[in-house]
């Protein structure tokens, strides 16, 4: 009987120690800049001094777990502007944040809370967070990204060295960790938003970004 008690403790225990366990965060990661990020040099240079201050990030969660709130089927796009090229080391930028699959205020909270936590380079300051429908179809080398009316982004994988200008090279790499990257021809990309002084439309943009799959331990 002694042993049979001491037991059903270490299992209980052994279970709380399991259900306590921080679980992986992961999902789909897109990304879309208003500059090239594989290009020559002359359009690098040139694009740095007056280009990349816009950007789309976007991310559909599809496990995981933070601050006791599940983030499984949530989706969150940030429009990101800044006053010079977002690629800077430091540069100031502002985020307008679109959330979609949220189930509570909780929920919102903690999706909030973790992406200004883990990516504060990235997004920068939230100046807004509205809930608003967001699309997010991924299919073998393309993926789409829409909130309907306000932004969208689509991308393909891109193909080199067919999609680049002659003398290309690699200059950025994501905004954000990834453990799979795949380089992106932006084949849309825009903001019809009211939150920001500019709107911008960019029709088959070229290799502007990224898209892949994202993992965290917060």
């Amino acid at each position: 009987m002694v042993l049979r008690i001491g037991v059903a403790i270490f299992l209980v225990s052994a279970g709380t120690a399991m259900a306590a366990s921080p679980t992986q965060i992961a999902g789909d990661y897109v990304e879309a800049r208003s500059n090239h990020v594989y290009t020559c040099g002359c359009l690098y240079s040139g694009e740095m001094v007056t280009g990349g201050r816009e950007a789309i990030l976007a991310w559909a969660f599809d496990g995981g777990s933070y601050r006791g709130t599940t983030l499984e089927g949530v989706r969150a796009l940030a429009v990101l502007s800044g006053e010079e090229n977002l690629s800077i080391q430091g540069m100031p930028r502002q985020a307008v944040l679109y959330l979609d699959g949220i189930a509570s205020a909780k929920q919102k909270e903690a999706v909030v809370s973790l992406i200004e936590r883990m990516y504060p380079g990235a997004v920068g300051k939230v100046i807004a967070v509205k809930v608003a429908p967001i699309v997010f179809h991924k299919a073998a080398g393309r993926v789409d990204v829409e909130v309907p009316g306000v932004a969208k982004v689509s991308e393909r994988t891109a193909v080199l060295p067919a999609d680049a200008h002659r003398g290309s090279s690699r200059w950025y790499e994501p905004f954000i960790p990834l453990t799979e990257a795949t380089l992106a021809a932006t084949t849309y990309y825009d903001y019809q938003g009211v939150d920001f002084s500019k709107q911008w439309e960019e029709p088959d943009a070229g290799i502007t970004g990224y898209f892949g799959r994202f993992t965290l331990n917060p």
